[in-house]
């Protein structure tokens, strides 16, 4: 889960220079940088949050040089909040099909995102999570040069090959591309 320390609370900056609370609608947030992230990923996890936010806030920042435990500046508001997606069923949906719909969600997302659900009771109209906004988010490892399936199931403690051919339907061993994304958790 993100770490978030409040820099300046809209609430007090509001009191101390005299403005409603209405006047100032947005509040700095630092987000502590894990492994695995990127600009877009964290950017994906806020609504109306660009990567070019991210800059903005960040004069300086280096895409390709984040350093896990840094800190950014993130700037939001009221009605941003980290995005949490759910499926509503419809007829004939089965957690196949849902996942399916969605890319890069497999049956075991779902029945990870949501535990005890039945499913061969599904309900028309029920609302099935896709994603979670808690910090829950699928870990990637971005192909540097000269990486196999085997020296990145050997930089993840617990992930096999094996593993990373259930979470990467159809991915080419003899042909990882340098910068591609391969999903490791």
């Amino acid at each position: 889960m993100k770490k978030r320390k409040y820099l300046a609370p809209v609430l007090a900056l509001g009191m101390t220079f005299g403005f409603s609370s209405n006047s100032v609608s947005a509040e700095k947030v630092t987000v502590d940088i894990e492994k695995g992230d990127t600009l877009w990923s964290i950017a994906q996890q806020y609504e109306n949050v660009t990567v070019n936010d991210i800059y903005e806030w960040n004069p300086g920042i280096e895409a390709d040089n984040l350093q896990i435990g840094s800190e950014i500046i993130f700037e939001t508001s009221d009605n941003q909040t980290p995005n949490e997606v759910f499926h509503t069923v419809t007829p004939g949906s089965t957690l196949t099909s849902i996942a399916n719909l969605h890319a890069g969600v497999n049956l075991w997302d779902l029945y990870q995102l949501n535990p005890g659900i039945e499913p061969r009771n599904l309900q028309v109209g029920q609302e099935v999570r896709v994603s979670r906004a808690d910090g829950y988010d699928k870990e990637f490892y971005t192909v540097k040069p000269g990486s196999t399936l085997t020296s990145i199931a050997n930089l993840h403690q617990g992930v096999t090959v094996d593993d990373l051919y259930d979470l990467n339907p159809g991915i080419e061993p003899r042909n990882l591309q340098i910068g591609q994304e391969v999903r490791v958790k």
